[in-house]
Protein backbone atom coordinates (compact mmCIF):
# COMPACT_ATOMS: atom_id res chain seq x y z
CA UNK A 1 0.00 0.00 0.00
CA UNK A 2 1.52 3.26 -1.33
CA UNK A 3 2.23 5.56 2.02
CA UNK A 4 0.73 8.91 2.53
CA UNK A 5 1.94 12.01 0.74
CA UNK A 6 2.03 15.95 1.84
CA UNK A 7 -0.86 16.18 -0.48
CA UNK A 8 -2.84 13.60 0.78
CA UNK A 9 -2.28 15.38 4.24
CA UNK A 10 -3.86 18.81 2.91
CA UNK A 11 -6.86 16.22 2.18
CA UNK A 12 -7.34 14.58 5.86
CA UNK A 13 -7.38 17.77 7.07
CA UNK A 14 -9.88 19.52 5.52
CA UNK A 15 -12.64 18.63 8.84
CA UNK A 16 -10.11 20.34 10.65
CA UNK A 17 -10.11 23.56 8.52
CA UNK A 18 -13.83 23.33 8.73
CA UNK A 19 -13.84 23.76 12.38
CA UNK A 20 -11.27 26.47 12.38
CA UNK A 21 -13.02 28.39 10.13
CA UNK A 22 -16.03 28.92 12.64
CA UNK A 23 -13.57 28.70 15.35
CA UNK A 24 -10.80 31.47 14.02
CA UNK A 25 -13.40 33.74 13.14
CA UNK A 26 -15.09 33.55 16.34
CA UNK A 27 -11.90 34.68 18.11
CA UNK A 28 -10.95 37.52 15.45
CA UNK A 29 -14.56 38.78 16.38
CA UNK A 30 -13.81 38.79 20.05
CA UNK A 31 -10.39 39.89 19.84
CA UNK A 32 -11.60 43.07 17.73
CA UNK A 33 -14.29 43.81 20.63
CA UNK A 34 -10.91 43.91 22.63
CA UNK A 35 -9.32 46.45 20.54
CA UNK A 36 -6.74 43.77 19.22
CA UNK A 37 -5.84 45.37 15.34
CA UNK A 38 -6.07 42.96 12.81
CA UNK A 39 -1.96 43.18 12.28
CA UNK A 40 -2.02 41.95 16.07
CA UNK A 41 -3.98 39.08 15.49
CA UNK A 42 -2.76 38.34 12.27
CA UNK A 43 0.81 37.95 14.41
CA UNK A 44 -0.53 36.12 17.19
CA UNK A 45 -1.82 33.49 14.92
CA UNK A 46 1.16 32.89 13.09
CA UNK A 47 3.70 33.39 15.83
CA UNK A 48 1.73 32.09 18.53
CA UNK A 49 -0.98 29.56 17.04
CA UNK A 50 -3.06 28.66 19.96
CA UNK A 51 -6.82 28.53 20.19
CA UNK A 52 -7.10 28.13 23.75
CA UNK A 53 -4.24 30.37 24.34
CA UNK A 54 -5.56 32.93 22.04
CA UNK A 55 -9.00 33.32 23.50
CA UNK A 56 -7.34 33.32 27.12
CA UNK A 57 -4.65 36.20 25.94
CA UNK A 58 -7.55 38.57 24.55
CA UNK A 59 -9.51 37.95 28.12
CA UNK A 60 -6.12 38.33 30.43
CA UNK A 61 -5.01 41.42 28.63
CA UNK A 62 -8.51 43.12 28.23
CA UNK A 63 -8.75 42.31 32.63
CA UNK A 64 -5.14 44.38 32.38
CA UNK A 65 -3.11 40.80 33.84
CA UNK A 66 0.21 41.40 34.44
CA UNK A 67 2.44 40.25 31.25
CA UNK A 68 4.32 37.57 33.61
CA UNK A 69 0.93 35.98 34.37
CA UNK A 70 -0.16 35.91 30.97
CA UNK A 71 3.10 34.27 30.04
CA UNK A 72 2.73 31.62 32.82
CA UNK A 73 -0.69 31.15 31.89
CA UNK A 74 0.12 30.30 28.55
CA UNK A 75 2.99 28.03 28.89
CA UNK A 76 0.48 25.85 31.28
CA UNK A 77 -2.38 25.75 28.75
CA UNK A 78 -0.07 24.22 25.98
CA UNK A 79 2.12 21.89 28.13
CA UNK A 80 0.25 19.12 26.57
CA UNK A 81 1.89 20.18 23.58
CA UNK A 82 4.79 18.82 24.50
CA UNK A 83 3.24 15.36 25.55
CA UNK A 84 1.52 14.68 22.15
CA UNK A 85 4.84 16.19 20.40
CA UNK A 86 6.57 13.53 22.43
CA UNK A 87 3.50 10.49 21.05
CA UNK A 88 3.97 12.10 17.53
CA UNK A 89 8.07 10.91 18.34
CA UNK A 90 7.18 7.44 18.54
CA UNK A 91 4.56 7.51 15.29
CA UNK A 92 7.64 8.68 13.44
CA UNK A 93 10.89 7.43 14.83
CA UNK A 94 12.43 8.52 11.94
CA UNK A 95 11.89 11.61 10.92
CA UNK A 96 14.78 14.06 10.86
CA UNK A 97 15.07 16.68 13.68
CA UNK A 98 13.88 19.67 11.15
CA UNK A 99 10.83 17.54 10.74
CA UNK A 100 10.66 17.20 14.12
CA UNK A 101 10.71 20.46 15.17
CA UNK A 102 8.04 21.72 12.00
CA UNK A 103 5.94 19.37 13.44
CA UNK A 104 6.12 19.84 16.91
CA UNK A 105 6.00 23.23 16.31
CA UNK A 106 2.65 22.87 14.64
CA UNK A 107 1.01 20.54 16.41
CA UNK A 108 -2.43 21.49 17.96
CA UNK A 109 -5.19 19.18 19.56
CA UNK A 110 -7.09 19.08 16.44
CA UNK A 111 -4.07 17.79 13.95
CA UNK A 112 -3.12 15.51 17.11
CA UNK A 113 -6.85 14.14 17.11
CA UNK A 114 -6.09 13.52 13.16
CA UNK A 115 -3.05 11.82 13.69
CA UNK A 116 -3.87 9.36 16.11
CA UNK A 117 -7.31 8.48 14.41
CA UNK A 118 -5.40 7.30 11.52
CA UNK A 119 -2.96 5.77 13.39
CA UNK A 120 -5.61 3.77 14.95
CA UNK A 121 -6.76 2.27 11.64
CA UNK A 122 -3.39 1.70 10.82
CA UNK A 123 -3.64 4.09 7.56
CA UNK A 124 0.17 3.99 6.01
CA UNK A 125 0.46 7.37 7.05
CA UNK A 126 3.87 9.25 7.08
CA UNK A 127 6.01 12.35 8.61
CA UNK A 128 5.46 14.33 5.19
CA UNK A 129 1.51 13.13 5.62
CA UNK A 130 1.33 14.86 8.91
CA UNK A 131 3.62 17.87 7.84
CA UNK A 132 0.67 18.68 5.29
CA UNK A 133 -2.22 18.31 8.21
CA UNK A 134 -0.56 21.05 10.31
CA UNK A 135 0.31 23.50 7.69
CA UNK A 136 -3.31 23.53 5.84
CA UNK A 137 -4.59 23.11 9.55
CA UNK A 138 -2.20 26.57 10.29
CA UNK A 139 -2.94 28.40 7.33
CA UNK A 140 -7.25 28.25 7.70
CA UNK A 141 -6.60 29.29 11.36
CA UNK A 142 -4.69 32.54 10.10
CA UNK A 143 -6.74 33.41 7.23
CA UNK A 144 -9.75 32.84 9.58
CA UNK A 145 -8.43 34.77 12.18
CA UNK A 146 -7.95 37.49 10.43
CA UNK A 147 -11.03 37.71 8.40
CA UNK A 148 -13.26 37.91 12.13
CA UNK A 149 -11.11 40.35 13.06
CA UNK A 150 -11.69 42.32 9.85
CA UNK A 151 -15.26 41.99 10.64
CA UNK A 152 -14.97 42.48 14.54
CA UNK A 153 -15.89 45.89 14.79
CA UNK A 154 -19.33 45.00 13.25
CA UNK A 155 -20.35 43.58 16.12
CA UNK A 156 -18.99 45.39 19.37
CA UNK A 157 -20.59 42.98 22.10
CA UNK A 158 -19.56 39.20 21.33
CA UNK A 159 -20.59 37.64 23.97
CA UNK A 160 -24.03 38.43 24.23
CA UNK A 161 -24.41 35.96 21.24
CA UNK A 162 -22.10 33.30 22.81
CA UNK A 163 -19.39 33.93 19.83
CA UNK A 164 -16.77 33.00 23.13
CA UNK A 165 -18.28 29.93 23.51
CA UNK A 166 -16.82 28.78 20.02
CA UNK A 167 -13.69 27.11 21.79
CA UNK A 168 -15.33 25.61 24.32
CA UNK A 169 -17.99 24.18 21.42
CA UNK A 170 -14.74 22.82 19.91
CA UNK A 171 -13.20 20.57 22.01
CA UNK A 172 -16.35 19.15 23.47
CA UNK A 173 -16.47 18.07 19.51
CA UNK A 174 -13.34 16.94 19.65
CA UNK A 175 -13.57 14.79 23.04
CA UNK A 176 -16.75 12.83 21.75
CA UNK A 177 -14.87 11.97 18.61
CA UNK A 178 -12.10 10.85 20.26
CA UNK A 179 -13.17 9.49 23.04
CA UNK A 180 -15.42 7.35 20.38
CA UNK A 181 -12.65 6.18 18.83
CA UNK A 182 -11.21 5.31 22.23
CA UNK A 183 -14.21 3.18 23.00
CA UNK A 184 -13.97 1.16 19.65
CA UNK A 185 -10.17 0.10 20.84
CA UNK A 186 -10.92 -0.61 23.89
CA UNK A 187 -9.75 2.19 25.75
CA UNK A 188 -12.37 2.71 27.97
CA UNK A 189 -10.50 2.32 31.44
CA UNK A 190 -8.13 5.13 30.26
CA UNK A 191 -10.82 7.20 29.17
CA UNK A 192 -12.52 7.28 32.46
CA UNK A 193 -9.40 7.09 34.02
CA UNK A 194 -8.52 10.43 33.08
CA UNK A 195 -12.06 11.91 33.26
CA UNK A 196 -12.47 10.84 36.61
CA UNK A 197 -8.83 12.01 37.55
CA UNK A 198 -9.27 14.94 36.17
CA UNK A 199 -12.30 16.03 37.55
CA UNK A 200 -11.27 15.42 41.19
CA UNK A 201 -8.08 17.08 40.77
CA UNK A 202 -10.28 20.02 38.91
CA UNK A 203 -12.64 20.49 42.07
CA UNK A 204 -9.85 20.22 44.77
CA UNK A 205 -7.34 22.64 42.93
CA UNK A 206 -10.52 24.81 42.94
CA UNK A 207 -10.80 24.87 46.02
CA UNK A 208 -7.31 26.71 47.82
CA UNK A 209 -6.99 28.69 43.85
CA UNK A 210 -8.96 30.41 41.04
CA UNK A 211 -10.91 28.45 38.39
CA UNK A 212 -9.05 29.22 35.54
CA UNK A 213 -5.39 27.88 37.76
CA UNK A 214 -7.67 24.89 38.48
CA UNK A 215 -8.83 23.99 34.84
CA UNK A 216 -5.17 24.48 34.10
CA UNK A 217 -3.82 21.87 36.64
CA UNK A 218 -6.75 19.41 36.07
CA UNK A 219 -5.54 19.50 32.00
CA UNK A 220 -1.87 18.91 32.26
CA UNK A 221 -2.03 16.39 34.80
CA UNK A 222 -4.81 14.50 33.41
CA UNK A 223 -2.93 14.59 29.87
CA UNK A 224 0.29 12.87 31.98
CA UNK A 225 -1.84 10.52 33.25
CA UNK A 226 -3.60 9.51 29.61
CA UNK A 227 0.37 9.48 28.34
CA UNK A 228 1.41 7.15 31.23
CA UNK A 229 -1.33 4.69 30.69
CA UNK A 230 -0.87 4.54 26.58
CA UNK A 231 2.66 3.89 26.73
CA UNK A 232 3.92 3.63 23.55
CA UNK A 233 5.38 -0.23 24.31
CA UNK A 234 2.26 -0.74 24.10
CA UNK A 235 2.16 -1.13 20.46
CA UNK A 236 -0.33 -3.39 19.40
CA UNK A 237 -3.39 -1.30 20.47
CA UNK A 238 -2.15 1.95 19.14
CA UNK A 239 -1.74 5.27 20.58
CA UNK A 240 -4.03 7.60 22.00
Amino acid sequence: MENYKFTDGIKSAMPVTMGYISIGVAFGIVAAAQDFSVWQVFSMSVFLYAGAGQFIIAAMIAAHTPVSIVAATIFLVNFRMFLQSFTATQIFPDQSLRSGIAMGTLMTDESFGVLTLEHAKRTPITAVWMQGVNVMSHLSWVFATVVGAGVGNLIPNPQKFGIDYALTAMFVGLFILTADSMFQNERVKVVLTVILSSTIIYFLAGIIMTTYVAILIATVIGAVIGAAFTSPKNKEVGVV
